[in-house]
């Protein structure tokens, strides 16, 4: 039988854990910030990735979180979007909090939001929504959706 380098039997290897380094709600909540950057400066994840040097589909794999994102693609992107990188880790870009169908729910309404181009309605639909934020529980009666 084999001995161990203390003249013992062999010791049982240590289970070794997969040491990955990712932080999917880290990873998650960059590629929102990202998003969240493009949709404001009204560029698409085609014409980001062009800038960048990168595809459309890389974009969206970073601004959905699949991918890691490299420093030096992180400040690519931020050049291109005209932000400093560390906005991206501060409170700058207010990033959804919830499940990702709820994150995807509220970058859909402010994709739709920016196609708005009257500034008057722009207003009132944010107070709109910030009013229906503040409200406790709204019901809506059976009889007043018929």
């Amino acid at each position: 039988m084999p001995k161990d380098a203390t003249g013992g039997p062999p010791s049982a290897a240590p289970k070794r854990t997969k040491r990955t380094g990712r932080n999917p709600e880290f990873e998650v909540a960059l590629g929102a910030r990202i998003r969240a950057a493009r949709i404001a400066a009204r560029i698409s994840q085609t014409d980001l990735g062009v800038t960048v040097g990168i595809s459309y589909q890389q974009v969206q794999k970073y601004e959905s979180g699949v991918d890691r994102i490299a420093a030096s693609t992180l400040q690519g992107l931020a050049a291109a979007l005209g932000v400093h990188p560390g906005s991206f880790f501060d409170g700058e870009v207010p990033v959804p909090s919830g499940n990702i169908p709820q994150v995807r729910m509220a970058m859909r309404i402010a994709e739709a939001v920016q196609q708005v181009r009257d500034p008057l309605v722009t207003r009132r639909l944010l107070s709109f929504v910030e009013a229906l934020a503040e409200a406790k529980h709204p019901t809506i009666d059976s009889d007043e959706t018929t």
